[in-house]
């Protein structure tokens, strides 16, 4: 019987609050992005999106690049665009809510969740990965 005893694992696991509940959620993060941090885009605004994740490790990074997890094949786009993290403050002991704003107009990310906002029903929301970046775009 062997140990998984991989230094960043490949599925994060969180609670989501809705209204009087706690809802499970499994972001499972593709190969290559074990280091990325696995969360969930739960509103969009015209003022940028906000992201639930685990509280631990906190947001701390300023400058990410945000990528959707839209399905497990292959095949599966993988939009995604450049965000900076405004504001991040704590929900309960296990998970953090980030506040985000597109850091490029019209990204991929960002067209493809303004589509998917007219048809968005509760408790559907948009698994993603954040990778941080080290600076801003020039």
């Amino acid at each position: 019987m062997s140990i998984d005893q991989r230094r960043f694992p490949r599925v994060e696991f969180f609670l989501v609050p809705e209204e009087h509940e706690q809802l499970p959620v499994w972001v499972i993060k593709p190969e290559g992005l074990a280091e990325a941090r696995g969360g969930v885009v739960v509103n969009l605004s015209e003022a940028g999106l906000q992201i639930l994740a685990a509280a631990e490790p906190p947001l701390d990074a300023q400058h990410y690049e945000l990528r959707l997890l839209l399905g497990e094949d292959e095949g599966v786009p993988l939009f995604s665009a450049d965000v900076r993290r405004v504001w991040t403050r704590p929900l309960s002991r296990i998970v953090q809510l980030g506040g985000f704003e597109f850091e490029t107009a019209n990204s991929q990310a960002e067209e493809f969740l303004l589509a998917q906002t007219a048809h968005v029903t509760a408790r559907k929301w948009v698994r993603c990965v954040l990778v941080e970046r080290m600076t801003a775009l020039a």
